[in-house]
Order: C-alpha cells, then structure tokens, then sequence
C-alpha cells in the first residue's frame, strides 16, 4: 500500500499551450527576485545551535562547548539576563561542564528563564567574546513571532 502526503501538482494547459505556459504568456522569461545589495554580511565567529534541555538541566548539545574550548574542568558562571541566560567562562565560577562536554543549567537558572524539561532552547555563542546565550521559548517568541505574517496572532 502507498501513502502519499504529497499531493502531485498537475499544471492547468489548455489545447495549443504548452504545459505551464497558462500563467505566462509563451516565450516570456520567468521574473528574477531582486537580491538587495545592502545586505550586511553575517558574523562568522558566531555559532548558533538549537538543543534540548533535559530533567537534570543538561543541554544536548556539544559543538558550542567544544567551540568555545571548555572542558570538565572549565568554571562557568551563568547569569540572568533580561529573559535570557548567559554563560561565561570564570576562574570563580561554580558550574561546570559535564564530563561529556555538555552544558548544565542548574534548576535556579532554568527557573528564572522558564525552562522545563524537553524545552528546546537556541543557543548562540560568540567566539570572540567567548560566552554563551541561552533563549529559551519564551524569548523566541517574543523574538519571533512580530515577524511572522498575521503578527502575535500567528
């Protein structure tokens, strides 16, 4: 048995046209979008990953870790910013990277940024400044949805 999810798309011609030709008249190039110029270019020392936060706070993500360099033995401080959670790299810092590399929000931090288990989170570290900013749901959405077509209400 076949199941198809997609259903096939079958162009309207009529007798004479060629098949597609329908909406354009035949002949006619297909308009070309317009890329604008002033675009500015993206930040490359900026790595951005999308991982899931367990029940112990773990975030499943490695690459950030291993980019910005931070082991087990690295202490980290994590504080609150606005909606958002920071990381720094800080010799009196009291949290630490798992022994498999991956980040731990402790269960005051995950509190405050209104993080529960199995939430995605978007990770952004900025190699340059050697941090890590954690947007958990609710800031995407404040991010997010203004953007999308019918706004809040999408």
């Amino acid at each position: 048995m076949t199941i198809s999810y997609i259903r096939p798309i079958v162009p309207d011609t009529t007798p004479g046209q060629a098949a597609g030709a329908s909406a354009r008249t035949a002949g006619q190039p297909l308009p070309l979008i317009v890329v604008p110029a002033s675009r500015p270019p993206r930040l490359t020392n900026v790595l951005y990953r999308m991982a899931t936060v367990d029940h112990r706070g773990r975030v499943a993500d490695r690459h950030v870790t291993a980019a910005l360099e931070w082991s087990a033995g690295t202490r980290l401080n994590i504080r609150e910013h606005g909606d958002l959670l920071v990381v720094t790299a800080d010799p009196h810092g009291v949290f630490k990277p798992t022994r498999e590399g991956y980040l731990r929000l402790p269960a005051d931090a995950r509190r405050v940024a209104d993080i529960s288990s199995g939430d995605r989170v978007l990770l952004t570290a900025h190699l340059g400044h050697r941090t890590v900013t954690v947007f958990p749901p609710v800031a995407l959405d404040d991010l997010v949805l203004p953007l999308l077509p019918g706004g809040e209400d999408a």
